[in-house]
């Protein structure tokens, strides 16, 4: 507000960022294209225009806000090299769609953040930029694919970024970072001119673009902002559906999970999911349900099927383009080991193949989607993920996160605390899934080793009523933090 009504001139709020965004970057490395002069000319430039909405005419709804975006998205004259070699000094020739229509509603874009090499591990290192570092605790991960994004905005160099998500890249940063991030149904934010690495044209579980904030109230003001425009101008592949105010008319009914049939949450993920619960029951405005996930454990398998669907060869063939060796964290999702269970695996599907993943998908979503009618449910509430931040290149499944994506169903995750001394550690007999869970489990070794790392929880609404979930986390947000975050 203090920059539409002249408090502060587009350029100082600018050059602010800009700062900010240096020293952010000092202490984590999460930048790779800095766009600061270009930033604070295109700052000026709006501060000139400012005039011309003087006298009735309403100004942009992003006009003068410094956004920092992903470095998949192209940005006219930089490159988007995702942290490959291959693609260093190929500057983009022209901008993706949600950079185009940022620009237009009126925002300064000033840097891009970095990601993975292949933009699909938990943790952002790569051969050109470097890795990220978690603001909380260098030994960590700060999470991938948009860690670089969930750093900077840990670190207050920017309130409003954006990301994508197709397993879990914008909420799995948020978890480690302890900021807001909203996976939004995918198509419904504009997805064009973006640089995945999943094999083009198979559009099996597609990417989604979505907002992350230092508020919730941010990550409700980007997507309407967007929705509310004419996206079918910007991508031709969009899910045009326009804004509606979605507010709850009664008290919330919310589902409680605990987990998600694969992993046993450590005890501070626990006490943070308890914690929320505690506040909300004390509510008037919800009620909470116990629940557990529907059974099939096959749909995390089908997942893992979609990534790599003509095996690792697309991966390796732009590897193999300049001969860079392989960072950690990709090794550690067997990008060259053919197991069917590796995140990366080598395993193609043939097309009768993919042909029976939809079927069955179809049908997991027929028994979701009967899940959340018949409990009456607005939103479900379950951790995120079955820990905190891990320790570097550790992290290695996207169970609690990927059902989100693989069913299509937006997804928020919002902070609710911190690991603190009073988290400790318990037997590894206690996770109830078997060895992948107890070798999982085992990995939080006591608070002294994870005090201050962000808890956090997710909730997830009904497929393309992303106005309604936004509404709903925002509600839950206010009764769980208050005034806290």
């Amino acid at each position: 507000m203090g920059i539409k009504i002249g408090t502060w001139s587009v350029e100082q709020v600018t050059t602010a960022f800009c700062k900010r965004a240096a020293i952010a970057h000092q202490m984590v490395n999460c930048l790779t294209e800095i766009l600061f002069d270009e930033a604070i000319e295109r700052a000026r430039q709006l501060d000139k225009q400012r005039q011309e909405f003087i006298g009735g005419k309403t100004l942009p709804p992003l006009f003068g806000l410094p956004i920092s975006i992903k470095d998949t998205f192209q940005i006219q004259g930089h490159d988007t090299s995702t942290g490959l070699a291959c693609y260093v000094n190929a500057p983009a020739k022209e901008h993706s769609a949600i950079a185009a229509m940022l620009l237009d509603l009126g925002a300064v874009l000033y840097c891009k953040t970095n990601v993975p090499q292949t933009v699909m591990t938990g943790d952002s290192d790569n051969n050109v930029f470097g890795r990220t570092l978690n603001p909380r605790n260098a030994s960590m991960t700060a999470g991938g694919s948009t860690g670089g994004e969930g750093a900077l905005l840990a670190l207050r160099g920017s309130v409003l970024g954006v990301g994508t998500d197709i397993g879990g890249s914008i909420r799995v940063p948020s978890i480690c970072n302890g900021i807001y991030g909203m996976k939004p149904s995918a198509g419904v934010i504009p997805h064009g001119g973006t640089r995945e690495l999943t094999v083009p044209g198979t559009d099996g579980v597609r990417s989604s673009v979505g907002p992350m904030a230092t508020t919730i109230r941010d990550c409700a003001l980007f997507l309407k902002s967007i929705m509310q425009t004419d996206t079918w101008k910007y991508d031709s592949n969009v899910i045009s559906l326009p804004w509606r105010d979605l507010k709850p008319s009664k008290r919330l009914r919310i589902g409680l999970v605990e987990d998600d049939g694969f992993y046993t949450p450590v005890p501070p993920v626990r006490r943070g999911l308890k914690k929320a619960v505690d506040k909300l029951q004390q509510s008037n405005a919800v009620d909470i349900v116990p629940l557990t996930l529907p059974k099939d454990d096959g749909w995390y398998d089908d997942l893992l099927s979609y990534y790599t669907l003509m095996g690792n060869e697309y991966y390796l063939e732009q590897l193999n383009r300049t001969g860079e060796p392989l960072v950690p964290s990709v090794k550690a999702l067997g990008l060259l080991s053919g197991e069917k269970t590796s995140l990366l695996s080598g395993q193609k599907t043939t097309l009768q193949g993919f042909f029976d993943l939809n079927v069955r998908r179809a049908e997991v979503a027929n028994t979701y989607l009967r899940f959340f009618r018949d409990n009456n449910l607005d939103a479900i509430l379950m951790p995120p993920a079955p820990h905190t931040a891990l320790p570097l290149d550790n992290w290695t499944t996207v169970t609690s996160t990927g059902l989100w994506n693989y069913l299509d169903y937006p997804a928020v995750v919002v902070p609710v605390d911190v690991v603190t001394d009073s988290d400790a550690i318990d037997d590894a007999s206690n996770a109830k899934y078997g060895h992948q869970d107890a070798e999982l489990y085992k990995l939080y070794n006591g608070p002294e080793f994870y005090k201050g790392l962000p808890i956090a929880v997710q909730v997830v609404g009904y497929r393309h009523q992303d106005e309604a979930l936004a509404a709903t986390a925002g509600i839950l947000d206010s009764i769980i933090n208050g005034e806290e975050l």
